[in-house]
Formats: structure tokens, sequence, C-alpha cells
């Protein structure tokens, strides 16, 4: 069949960008009811890789075909979590370094637009406000109030405890525009701003809850996936509650409370890779709730590639932040 054959030429290694001409007749060829035609003529598109977007989104605007404008519509979301998931997995075989980063590829997941250098540089501002306050001769609590009074007053973030399955307070970038987070949203960018200030506080993921800790000593990302920190705390930090200072015995209340048995990685400072893997299970968990089962399952495609940190199964309660 010699529409087969195009399709097969245009599809075969190696990947080459298309011309006009082999793109306009890529695109004639979407409607294809033969299958076969159809997987060529996809994977020939999707090799365009993230770049050949405007292509795409420019051939939908144009096509009045409404088959073609779904398989379009399908390629470019295929493209935009192929590519979100190729640089999570580089970002987790680097040991989860940088939180901000990991941070914004969960949000463009759910906001493939967005303008990761714009939010980058809204991060940066609000660090410098804490720089500009921090010396020398603050203590650790001092210095607490002091990224408290930036980031709950100056800048007004606060958190929604009642708003659990909402999937959009768990992105960086919604936090960035509304003020609004959940706890994990909230203590990644607080967590964020205090790496970038040098100081010692890293997550600790509670059931049902995300909170912070204080440390006496900066921890290496070895120290903290081994989840036998507390040694080390000075003071917990709670994000729902404008950063307010609690200790060792609140947590053991709040677990009796929730009927939850006390183990030690509740008391611990956590990983970033553990932070980001809690992040991506609560989204999953939000959007299996509201019925979005495709983005449930791509999320779930992203959980599954962080390896187990201190746990060989995801505990129940890692969701619902």
């Amino acid at each position: 069949m010699r529409i087969l054959q195009i399709a097969t030429n245009l599809a075969e290694p190696p990947m080459q960008p298309v011309t006009d001409k082999e793109f306009k007749a890529l695109i004639t060829l979407l409607d294809d009811n033969d299958r076969e035609v159809y997987s060529h003529v996809s994977d020939k598109l999707m090799s365009l890789g993230i770049e050949g977007i405007p292509m795409l989104e420019s051939a939908w605007e144009s096509s009045d075909n409404q088959l073609i404008q779904t398989r379009l519509e399908e390629l470019i979301n295929k493209i935009q979590f192929s590519n979100i998931k190729d640089r999570l997995i580089r970002w987790i075989e680097r040991g989860g370094q940088d939180l901000l980063e990991g941070a914004l590829l969960i949000a463009k997941f759910q906001y493939p637009d967005l303008d990761e250098f714009k939010l980058t540089q809204k991060v940066e501002s609000i660090s410098k406000a804490v720089w500009i306050e921090l010396n020398p001769a603050l203590s650790a609590l001092e210095e607490a109030h002091v990224i408290n009074h930036v980031f709950y007053q100056l800048h007004g973030f606060f958190g929604q405890q009642n708003a659990s399955l909402d999937a959009e307070l768990g992105y960086i970038n919604k936090l960035l525009e509304t003020k609004k987070g959940n706890s994990i949203s909230l203590s990644m960018l607080y967590l964020i701003i205090a790496e970038k200030n040098d100081l010692s506080i890293y997550g600790v993921n509670l059931p049902y809850h995300f909170i912070m800790a204080y440390t006496r000593k900066p921890l290496t990302e070895e120290e903290l996936r081994q989840n036998d920190q507390e040694k080390n705390v000075l003071f917990y930090i709670n994000p729902l509650n404008k950063g307010i200072a609690f200790s060792r015995g609140e947590i053991t209340h709040y677990l009796e409370q929730m009927k939850l048995k006390a183990q030690a990685k509740f008391y611990s400072p956590c990983s970033n890779l553990e932070i980001l893997k809690t992040l991506v299970y609560n989204q999953l968990s939000c959007y299996d709730h509201s019925g979005h089962t495709e983005k449930a399952q791509q999320l779930k495609e992203l959980f599954d590639l962080f390896h187990p940190e201190a746990d060989d199964e995801q505990e129940e309660g890692e969701e619902e932040l």
C-alpha cells in the first residue's frame, strides 16, 4: 500500500526534522483508519519531541477535521508527558538535589506551558527578602521567625486545611500565583527558600500531613534517606499554622489522635526524593478521587519512577495533604 509505504519511510530511523511538505503529509494521514498507518505516523510525529509542539498546535488550529484535532491533542499530551518523565528520571538519578526543579516538573504535568524561568525568579525574590533580614547573631528559632515573617506576613502565603482533595493546591506555580497551598506545597516552597539561605530546615513526612524540622546541623541526602535523624532536630515547624514551632510531643499527640502507630520516620527529616514522591502520590490521589483516571494513571507512572527509600510499601496516609 503506497500510503503505508510513505508513512513507514517517514517513520524510519534515524529520526530527522521533517520538511513542511512531509509534515503536512503526516498530518493528512492522521485520520487514516488503518491502525498500522496511524501508528507509523504517530511515531514520526512523536519523534519531533517537545520542539515540535508549536507545529502540532498550529496544525490543530488550521484543521477542521475533528478526528485529526483529537489525535493531535493526544500526541501533544504524550510528547509533553514523555518530556516530563524523562526529566524526572534524570532528576531522580541526580539524587533530587534541586527541590525547586522537582516541584516545577510536577507543576508542568498539569501546566505544560508554565514559564519555569519566571517562577524561579519569583522564588529568588522571596529568598532574597529573607536573606536581607538574616544575620549571623540570630538563633535557629529567630531565623525561622524571619522566614515566617517574609513568607506568611509580607507575601501572604496561607494554607487550606479543609481542601485535601484539591489537586490545584499541590502545584507550586498555583501557590506562587494564589498564595494558597496545602501542607506539602507550602513546605516545599518554604524548604526551597530555607535551602537558598543555607538554613538547616528539612521536610518531615507525617501521615495526612507534612511538616518541617529545623536541625542542629546540615544533613546530607544520604543521612536524610535513613530516616534516623530525629536526634538532630531542634524543633518542628507547622506550615499550615504560619510556621509556628512545636515539639516532638505534639507529633506523638497527633499520631494518637489519628490512631496511628508511632514510627521513627514520623519524627525524622526526609530526603527531597521522598518529598517529591509524596507530592506525586498526593496529586495522584486527588485525581483518582475526582474521577480523572487518565491523569491518575499518568501520575502513577511518575510515582513508579521513585525507588523505595525507607519503605518497602507506600504507607497509608501519604495523601490528602
